[in-house]
């Protein structure tokens, strides 16, 4: 008798869940920590994501803006976004990123597939720019995290499969904002 492919499905995303659970502890407690640091020195987060994660850079955007659990202020935070004229524009996050980023601000990076040139090209800028870096990634991360200095976080999903890394970037993105809530508010 054969597996219920729902729930194989479901059963593969669990066991991704735990897995991520498990492994990325410390690392979202680094990003946490930089993510405060950077909003309570005043400091503005850019997101960015590649084609299967820009929805969720999206997202963090918005909940750093409207806030997830709390009524507060919104904290400055910008979603970098390719128009349809940009769309075989590789240069079009790295544009923006040099012409917005300052140093000390913070560049989120969610990369579900192993390579993008938009993506590496923006977090070029934002090493030039003097920017903090955080990627969320999976274990196919490729160049991108080469890009990363000793100050810079990378949150690593235990997953080569993009549907299983693009749920745990929206789980994380979701947990990351309660937790930079809690520690500038308290609470939650």
């Amino acid at each position: 008798m054969t597996q219920d492919p729902i729930q194989t499905l479901f059963n593969d995303s669990i066991q991704t869940h735990v897995a991520t659970a498990d492994s990325i502890g410390p690392s979202i407690e680094q990003a946490t920590e930089k993510l405060v640091g950077a909003l309570l020195n005043g400091n503005r987060i850019f997101t960015c994501g590649d084609d299967s994660s820009q929805f969720v850079a999206a997202h963090f955007a918005e909940l750093l803006l409207q806030g997830s659990e709390l009524e507060r202020p919104p904290f400055p935070a910008i979603h970098l976004v390719s128009q349809a004229r940009d769309i075989m524009n590789q240069e079009c996050f790295a544009r923006q990123v040099s012409a917005l980023g300052q140093t000390k601000d913070v560049l989120l990076v969610f990369v579900a597939q192993n390579q993008s040139e938009r993506l590496h090209n923006a977090m070029t800028a934002a090493v030039s720019r003097e920017m903090l870096i955080i990627t969320i990634t999976g274990e196919d991360a490729g160049e991108i995290t080469g890009l990363l200095g000793p100050n810079d976080v990378e949150v690593r999903i235990p997953s080569t499969t993009r549907a299983r890394i693009v749920e745990q970037q929206l789980f994380i993105s979701q947990t990351l904002c309660d937790l930079i809530e809690s520690q500038i508010f308290g609470g939650v």
